[in-house]
């Protein structure tokens, strides 16, 4: 069925919970796993420009947070014996768990649901709700 499991996180509490459904049907199926975070490049130009920070800086505290989620799925999987690849990325988020996917060859996405309303629903719309559109693999979306 599915050999290759992308789990997309952003170190939230819904992410962690997709993670921890992603790791156990990897282990059912033995699949492998590919932990994907993606720092978003609006975020990063917003800072940039609103705290006058220095984009390499802002890049690499993003990044190291980054990283810190994907190892913590890592981590999961080496617990139960999943074997886990790690993936950090900068970009828009919908964009690349969709390439990401297409570029590992991975056969399900795994996302954790997230409660965006109002204004931030209307002007960015919810990156769940964009990989649901626009990709053409399964996509298991964890409430």
């Amino acid at each position: 069925m599915y050999k290759r499991i992308l789990i997309a996180t952003d170190g939230s509490d819904k992410s962690k919970k997709a993670a921890e459904e992603g790791i156990e049907l990897a282990k059912a199926l033995g699949a492998q796993v590919l932990a994907l975070n993606v720092v978003n490049e609006v975020v990063i130009a917003s800072a940039v420009r609103q705290l006058g920070s220095d984009r390499k800086e802002v890049e690499t505290k993003l990044k190291t947070a980054g990283s810190k989620a994907v190892d913590s799925i890592k981590a999961m999987g080496d617990k139960v014996g999943v074997p886990v690849d790690t993936i950090v990325r900068i970009g828009a988020p919908a964009n690349m768990v969709i390439d990401t996917a297409a570029a590992e060859k991975a056969d399900l996405i795994v996302m954790g649901s997230h409660g965006e309303s109002g204004a931030s629903k209307l002007l960015i719309g919810s990156v769940v709700q964009k990989v649901l559109y626009w990709s053409t693999i399964p996509v298991l979306v964890v409430r």
